[in-house]
């Protein structure tokens, strides 16, 4: 990533004044724990990057560079550094870890930004093992509370998504998701602490009863709910949450169905999601295709053969591609899933069942890999098989070097795209995008989830910094046609596209988006908390169109 060259500054902030700000900032958290410029203090990135930024910038280098971070500990330390935003109208920006690197990492969408970087807030304030939850702080990690639960001996399997050095805060209040049966880290999310623009700190649910033992237990509380007010939000920072985890089964079998053909994927996504709404199988199955299976090989010459035209400039055909999985053996597209019970007879009853539906697509191969607890005990995660995809809540950081598939400090974008469960919007979809995305140049990378009630179509782009604008056409051209064509949009989006992706959702004549701009103008008037955030702005005119002293 190529570095500015001048300093920058916060938007409306002359430089003498920033300095001034950043002297008392450093002055809360002390002088190691703020950063005078973005270059210096994140967390290292998958590159070594020390840098706030969004490290693999699709547009101007500059358009997403924050002008330095602040690393506050405490709750308090929060408050006051909130008393010093709103004092001199500094923008901040939060991050838990700031790991969403496919979404724009620790890129602020107003330039000039400082970061509130939450990462020092590392506390796991609470375990249950007997109820199954977890209280935790934004700085911890998937690895963090896997590792205390695994110290402790506790039977319990905690959802990890793909990469396990996250926050399990920042992913779940960005809707992210994991591969257990509590894997919709949303819909797990049990309690949260939150400080407004004010300072005031708010606890949600039950935590608005003091001394009340049900914080982490019951999430409606009292009245209104508010908690979703506060996911891909910029009305509070949020400081805690509560998350429901999955007690270790006693068996677990690790399952992967593949169907031969492209045009299988409606049925296969059908078939798949009814399993999930009856609890057959208690997770959410992940699907690739054969690209994204071929970097999964063993075999050098099979990797080779997908990442090869890539590393040369240009791309492995789809047509190739389904060659290749033909000659291995594979199905056009595979199917991980797993099915978790207290008895041997209950999982072999689930695995019969799915045999039996997915006999419906011809060619179909279901295989899977049984455990069970010899002495009737609860299975512990780290005794079993590491698996391709974290279905018993084992972190690894495998898939952080598939951004090198293309050659060095490349980076990737996440297309992100919601469809019903019956299959059929999903494989017309598919049909029309494969072809877009091999006119732009790059690699077919499909990483779909398939949940009960719905499914996330998500196409993976991953870019060399020379590629950068031809990423961004690309990723314009899937965001137009995905709403023209499907009526489809996008669950979470890139820094760069969160207006866009916002006037997607229109109806009542945008009455969503108005509502939530008049919300954040009473929680945060002066507009200091991650403006610009899923397009919600204090004022009507984006800061952004006012920040022509950013430079020196």
């Amino acid at each position: 990533m190529a570095q500015p060259t001048k300093r920058i500054l916060p938007p409306l902030l002359e430089e003498s004044t920033f300095d001034k700000v950043l002297d008392k900032l450093s002055e809360i958290v002390g002088e190691p724990n703020a950063s005078r410029n973005h270059l210096y203090g994140n967390l290292e990135g998958p590159q070594g990057q020390n840098c706030y930024d969004d490290l693999w910038p699709l547009g101007n280098p500059t358009d997403h560079t924050p002008s330095g971070a602040v690393r506050p500990k405490t709750v308090n330390e929060i408050q006051r550094v909130l008393q010093i935003a709103n004092e001199y109208k500094l923008p901040l920006w939060t991050v838990s870890r700031g790991r969403n690197l496919g979404y724009g990492g620790s890129g602020a969408i107003v330039p000039g930004s400082v970061i509130l970087d939450l990462h020092r807030m590392n506390k796991i304030i609470e375990v249950n093992e007997e109820l199954a939850y977890a209280i935790v702080e934004p700085g911890v990690s998937f690895f963090d509370l896997y590792e205390y639960i695994q110290d402790r001996g506790y039977r319990l399997w905690p959802s990890c998504p793909a990469l396990g050095w996250g926050s399990i805060v920042g992913n779940t209040l960005d809707r992210g998701f994991g591969y257990t049966p509590n894997g919709e880290h949303a819909e797990q999310q049990c309690g949260m602490e939150v400080v407004l623009a004010t300072g005031e700190v708010l606890r949600t649910g039950m935590g608005a009863l003091s001394g009340s033992p049900m914080w982490a237990l019951y999430k409606g509380g009292y009245g209104p709910s508010v908690d979703g007010l506060f996911y891909q939000s910029n009305l509070g920072v949020v400081t805690k949450i509560g998350i429901h985890l999955t007690p270790a089964p006693a068996c677990f079998m690790d399952c992967v169905v593949s169907v031969p053909n492209e045009e299988d994927i409606g049925a296969l996504v059908r078939i798949m999601s009814a399993l999930e709404r009856e609890g057959i199988v208690q997770n959410h199955a992940s699907i690739a295709n054969p690209y994204r299976q071929a970097l999964s090989s063993e075999d050098p010459l099979v990797i080779g053969r997908a990442v090869g035209p890539g590393i040369k400039g240009g791309y492995a055909t789809n047509a190739d591609m389904t060659k290749l999985a033909k000659e291995q053996g594979w199905g056009y597209w595979k199917a991980h899933f797993a099915i978790y019970g207290a008895s041997g007879a209950f999982i072999d009853a689930c695995w019969t069942i799915v045999q039996e539906r997915f006999a419906a697509i011809p060619g179909a191969a279901a295989t899977a890999e049984r455990h069970e607890h010899k002495l009737g005990g609860r299975l512990n995660a780290a005794d079993l098989p590491m698996g391709e995809i974290p279905h018993t809540g084992y972190p690894r950081l495998t898939a952080k070097d598939f951004v090198d598939i293309r050659g060095a400090k490349g980076g990737h974008i996440a297309f992100s795209p919601l469809f019903p469960p019956d299959g059929k919007q999903l494989q017309e979809w598919f049909a029309r995008i494969r072809p877009l995305v091999e006119k732009a140049g790059f690699d077919l990378f499909s990483d779909f989830h398939i949940f009960g009630r719905y499914i996330i179509g998500i196409v993976l782009v991953v870019y060399t910094p020379a590629e950068a604008a031809r990423a961004k056409s690309l990723f314009d051209e899937l965001l137009k046609d995905g709403v023209e064509r499907s009526s489809v949009s996008e669950y979470r989006t890139h820094i760069h596209f969160m207006d866009e992706v916002r006037r997607h959702y229109d109806w009542g004549n945008g009455i969503l988006h108005r509502t939530l701009g008049s919300i954040k103008k009473t929680l945060d008037p002066n507009g200091i908390l991650s403006q610009g955030k899923s397009g919600i702005w204090t004022s009507s005119r984006p800061l952004t169109e006012a920040i022509g002293n950013t430079r020196l």
